[in-house]
């Protein structure tokens, strides 16, 4: 479930409601658009309600590692996956709240500003620690499984750092946001206070113009989008190190009006000496699937081809799978006209570590291929974005060339991941 934030508008400071995963920011007011800079884990506060005799000074900020995403595992022969929301406890202690619970959910987050004035514990407990608290809890993890670990991955991933404002009423610890007690305030406490610190300027949310740096003509997409669209000059933008870049991107031109172009991240593996998936044919070799291997094929780069849009983990695979085995019927792409298209929300680096996923979930003898995972060294090389054309077919999405097929309610589901 995504977060709820209370943003103040970059241009004229009104406040604006968002949702955690939003990029492109349209102010209401002065209608101004802005993007977020992405960042690896944005900094967040619930709000406090403290009594009016507690000064914001006096606030003690504590710090929660919040996780969301997909996890993919192969163990044995299996290929599965689960998605994941948690909250837990970013530093170590057995005397505070392990987890926020629902509250993330169920209220409006803040982003941190220079206004939060009170000082912030800072973060002691790994991301990685995080993430393998979040994968003991879902059905992926059971530590009476014999079967050998060949492969995880965790996909499209969301990190935020949200804190918690307590305040100190005598002795006690109190949570500024219910005013309830925590606990006493002991020698524990006192040394986790010493480490504090003031709020720091980088942890301000930064933004950039959405202006085309190619033509200056102003860029579009929606909410989520992580590539910007110069209907003016037809390029595809998007951000990375705090400034835009341009990216290769093509479209297989619909044959109706009402289909819908759907992105996908076209990634050619970079070529290796002596590796066992040097070409197209070879992978069609190793997976065993049930097509006849052509002499062209020999000579055809082995592209993997994944949804460039958040989906649930079944249907990711599924997708690139039957795409990726397919991709001799894609006809070729150029930029161009878009009429419906589908928010590019999963970036290239995240859809590039599921390519040994995709490659498990295409092997039809897993028994040969998943033990091959772990020494596979799978490196993403050249990709571009490619829009496909599907037909709208009620509850389904069915690609116009290879009759891969997406639910709507898949697509609509991806956009809450």
């Amino acid at each position: 479930m995504d977060l709820v934030i209370e943003q103040g508008c970059p241009s004229c400071g009104a406040a604006i409601v968002l949702h955690e995963t939003d990029r492109l920011i349209v102010c209401p007011y002065c209608e101004v658009r802005n993007y977020r800079i992405s960042e690896r884990a944005a900094r967040y506060s619930l709000p406090d309600r403290r009594p009016a005799h507690v000064a914001g000074e006096d606030l003690i900020y504590l710090p929660y590692l919040r996780f969301k995403g997909s996890i993919y595992q192969c163990r044995g022969l299996e290929v599965r996956h689960a998605i994941i929301d948690t909250t837990r406890l970013a530093i170590d202690s057995d005397r505070l709240p392990v987890s926020l619970g629902l509250r993330p959910q169920a209220m409006k987050m803040i982003p941190l500003t220079a206004d939060h004035v009170g000082r912030f514990i800072p973060q002691t407990v790994e991301p990685g620690k995080i993430f393998s608290q979040a994968f003991r809890l879902t059905t992926l993890f059971s530590p009476e499984k014999k079967q050998q670990l060949h492969h995880r991955a965790f996909i499209g991933e969301t990190l935020s750092r949200i804190y918690l404002p307590l305040y100190r009423r005598e002795d006690t610890l109190v949570d500024a946001v219910t005013n309830l007690e925590i606990g006493p305030v002991d020698q524990a406490w006192q040394e986790l206070t010493g480490r504090s610190q003031p709020f720091r300027q980088n942890w301000q949310p930064r933004f950039l113009s959405t202006l085309c740096p190619h033509c200056a003509a102003p860029m579009t997409g929606e909410g989520d989008a992580l590539v910007l669209h110069c209907r003016n000059c037809e390029t595809m933008w998007e951000e990375g190190d705090g400034r835009f870049a341009a990216i290769d991107w093509g479209r297989v031109p619909a044959q109706e009006k009402t289909d819908l172009a759907i992105p996908f991240w076209k990634i050619t593996l970079k070529e290796q000496d002596g590796g066992i998936l040097r070409s197209f044919a070879d992978f069609l070799r190793l997976t065993n699937q049930p097509v006849v291997v052509r002499p062209e094929d020999e000579d055809l780069s082995l592209s993997f081809w994944l949804p460039a849009c958040k989906l649930p983990p079944a249907g990711f695979l599924q997708t690139a799978h039957f795409l990726t085995v397919s991709q001799r019927r894609i006809a070729g792409s150029s930029p161009g006209p878009l009429s419906q298209a589908y928010p590019v929300n999963l970036s290239r680096q995240e859809a590039g570590q599921a390519l040994k996923s995709v490659l498990a979930a295409a092997a039809l003898a897993k028994k040969a291929v998943l033990p091959l995972l772990p020494s596979l060294d799978l490196q993403p090389g050249e990709s571009s974005l490619v829009y496909l054309p599907f037909r709208n077919a009620g509850h389904d999405m069915i690609e116009r060339q290879t009759s891969v097929t997406i639910t709507a309610a898949a697509l609509k589901f991806g956009r809450k991941l």
